[in-house]
């Protein structure tokens, strides 16, 4: 069981959705993630594919509304995407990256040993060879990789290093940084409680074999906690394969705090767990710019639908906010896209996501009319209401020779469609008032 930490972020509660199964521009996983609130972008690092990519990152921008690529960079030379920041500044996005000088790890990976900020430039190459020796940083004592993450609740960056002593973490004022001045806070005390097995064991822990330790796939500050994104893969070893039914392993979020180094919470995390491959891929804080909310992000990669080695993204939140009277609301009403021309003055069919008695339910209200004779779509649900899995409700129809129900069902498109209509008996309106199902 989870409890609110500081920040008001409960590690073992609902989660909203930002954006959802977005096609990334190349199509490797991806590995970091960050937001502009102000100019209502998402930004998400992926490894460039291709002979002689390596180093190489695509940087996709998305529409935080929408979900849809709005522009991309490449950053050659800068490793392997480890974390991220961005700062707005007026119409601008700043990112906080690793970039080279790379190091390469016993695998031959390639990783940045230092940090640096950009402004977004659509469809440009930034070459980290190009990038001033002044504009890089590496904090004393790093010895192979450097990763930026961006707390805009205080301003604060921090910098997630290698030690010959292992992993540090430090944080310094992100507007004196970006001015060179490299004055460091303070350094987080040195975590405890473990950090590289669970404490939280996964169901069938005995019956299956995982690996030995956690794979990071993020951190964050969010004031004076520190959030680790962590991944326990089943062992990909046994019997010399891997069982397709046990990819992809388990995923965590631990929470320490920065000053003690106690570990005040780990769970498993359960956001999106409808998607098919679900491999963990980045952290973030962002403020809601319509309620000011400050907000966890957790990103996920899944592959593309009908391919084999192309990657989406997914990236959820945990709300910061009490429940009022009860009722969480991870997204407000927000229009459907009707399949069909609506009549004029007609009220717009419109969903919304909350949290009743724990559970994430999908609500929907207003009415679609037309003449469907077949089973047909309907509408499109926004982006941040799709679900990970198919949701069904059966609902009030026009009655015609005493058929008055028809079922509507959602997929992980957005798609809504209607069933139960027919040439000799078609459906002219439908009832959305009374939708009301389980929403993962």
């Amino acid at each position: 069981m989870g409890k609110t930490d500081a920040n008001g972020v409960d590690l073992s509660g609902v989660a909203g959705r930002l954006v959802q199964t977005v096609d990334l521009v190349d199509p490797p996983a991806p590995q970091a993630i960050a937001t502009d609130t102000v100019n209502d972008h998402v930004f998400v690092l992926q490894v460039e594919s291709g002979a002689g990519a390596s180093g190489n990152l695509c940087l996709n921008r998305i529409s935080r509304t929408t979900g849809k690529i709005t522009g991309w960079m490449r950053l050659k030379g800068f490793g392997h995407g480890l974390s991220m920041g961005c700062v707005p500044v007026g119409a601008d996005s700043h990112l906080w990256t690793e970039c080279g000088d790379l190091w390469f790890n016993s695998e031959g990976v390639p990783f940045g040993s230092r940090v640096t900020r950009f402004r977004f430039q659509d469809k440009e190459t930034l070459d980290a060879k190009d990038i001033p020796a002044s504009q890089k940083f590496a904090p004393p004592g790093s010895i192979q990789s450097a990763g930026p993450s961006y707390d805009p609740t205080t301003d604060r960056l921090m910098i997630a290093y290698r030690t010959a002593e292992g992993r540090k973490f430090t944080r310094y004022d992100a507007t004196r940084a970006a001015a060179g001045d490299w004055t460091a806070i303070d350094d987080a005390a040195p975590r405890k409680g473990g950090t590289t097995v669970p404490a939280v064991k996964p169901p069938g822990w005995e019956e299956k074999q995982f690996a030995s330790k956690f794979t990071s796939q993020g951190f964050q500050l969010l004031g004076d906690v520190l959030y680790t994104y962590d991944w326990l893969p089943y062992d990909r070893n046994q019997n010399g394969k891997v069982d397709p039914e046990d990819f992809p392993g388990i995923t965590y979020i631990s929470s320490y705090d920065w000053k003690t180094g106690e570990r005040a919470d780990q769970q498993i995390v359960t956001g999106a767990s409808g998607l098919t491959r679900r491999e963990p891929e980045g952290l973030a804080v962002e403020r809601d710019p319509e309620t000011q909310e400050t907000r966890l992000l957790f990103g996920f990669s899944n592959t593309v639908p009908g391919t084999t080695g192309s990657r989406d993204v997914t990236i959820c939140w945990y709300p910061t906010k009490p429940a009022v009277d009860g009722v969480k609301v991870l997204a407000d009403w927000t229009e459907l896209t009707p399949a069909v021309p609506l009549p004029a003055g007609a009220e717009r069919p419109s969903g919304r996501i909350v949290v009743l008695a724990g559970t994430p339910h999908l609500q929907l209200r207003g009415t679609l009319t037309g003449t469907f004779t077949e089973d047909s779509k309907i509408a499109t649900l926004p982006h941040r209401l799709r679900p990970t899995r198919q949701i069904r409700q059966n609902v009030a129809r026009n009655n015609s020779t005493g058929r008055c129900v028809c079922r509507v069902e959602g997929n992980i498109r957005g798609e809504l469609w209607v069933y139960g209509a027919y040439d000799d008996n078609p459906i002219t309106w439908i009832d959305l008032n009374g939708v009301s199902v389980p929403w993962h």
